[in-house]
């Protein structure tokens, strides 16, 4: 494949992550995700605005975007990098949406989707980092941001194929840079924990 074949082809990859989830929950409920909370799409801002309920709908269908995007990129192309490279461009297509947004989420709950498809192990390691993390500090950044690490890491020291510990390395760079302000505000110790909305169930 050249250059510019591999690109086309990875557009419906894009789409499928630019897919706006947990906008289209929040509007069920009456609310314009994109204004509310930190104005971000993903399931946690969901969750702090709609609802729990409302929160884990949203992570579930981000994480079904990642994990059909990894599918659907196994049985379209039969080279073996191209499953890993598209579960990058769900990942891009989640976290830097089409216009007019431009903000999308912050990967997490897409990247988990993927991992889950493309290395089922690394998927345990994840969800057992940011339980662990999130039982200590009850800081859902500080939690995905230490899932998100150690799935590349986890990748390396298991020797999983060089295609897809780079396409992990690449997706955790992408998750990490969207965790900016977080970082920023967790170094000043400014960034909150999470409480849910008030009289959720």
């Amino acid at each position: 494949m050249n250059l510019l074949v591999i690109l086309l082809s990875l557009v419906p990859f894009y789409l499928l992550g630019a897919f706006p989830t947990g906008q289209l929950i929040a509007k069920v409920y009456g609310v314009d995700i994109t204004s509310r909370g930190s104005g971000n799409v993903g399931a946690t801002n969901v969750a702090r605005v709609v609802g729990k309920r409302a929160g884990i709908f949203t992570l579930l269908g981000d994480a079904l975007k990642g994990a059909l995007g990894v599918v659907l990129a196994g049985l379209c192309v039969g080279e073996s990098w191209f499953p890993g490279t598209a579960a990058l461009a769900v990942v891009l297509g989640h976290c830097f949406s089409v216009p007019p947004y431009l903000k999308g989420g912050k990967g997490v709950a897409t990247a988990l989707g993927v991992i889950t498809v493309l290395y089922p192990s690394s998927s345990l390691v994840a969800l057992a980092t940011f339980g662990m993390f999130f039982w200590l500090w009850r800081i859902v950044s500080l939690a995905s941001i230490g899932a998100t690490l150690v799935v590349p890491m986890w990748a390396l020291v298991t020797n999983a194929p060089d295609a897809v510990s780079v396409s992990l390395m690449l997706i955790a760079v992408v998750i990490v840079m969207r965790h900016e302000e977080n970082i920023k505000r967790l170094i000043e110790g400014r960034e909150p924990r999470f409480q849910g909305r008030k009289g959720d169930v």
